[in-house]
């Protein structure tokens, strides 16, 4: 079966949730370690934060992955418990 390519739409929603991503990775790989090293307190998630206020789409694709991953979780949860059921009636 062969998949079909991405719409626009899609491309663009994958790309907000990267930049989301990114952003996160920068606070914590770039900002986090460069604030502690000059001695000032670090707030989580305060560059995030305003980066994702300035983009609201971004925002909005990080809280869409949050809930999706949520359920994924959730999902996954309940069909080890399935399996893991039909393992012991054998």
């Amino acid at each position: 079966m062969a998949v079909k390519p991405l719409t626009a739409g899609q491309k663009k929603v994958l790309y907000h949730l990267a930049l989301s991503l990114v952003a996160a990775n920068l606070e914590r790989e770039v900002l986090k370690p460069m604030l502690e090293k000059e001695g000032k307190q670090y707030i989580e998630g305060d560059f995030r934060k305003k980066y994702l206020a300035k983009m609201p789409q971004c925002a909005q694709a990080e809280r869409a992955l949050q809930k999706a991953m949520a359920q994924a979780n959730t999902d996954i949860a309940d069909s080890l418990k399935l399996s893991k059921g039909a393992d012991n009636g054998k």
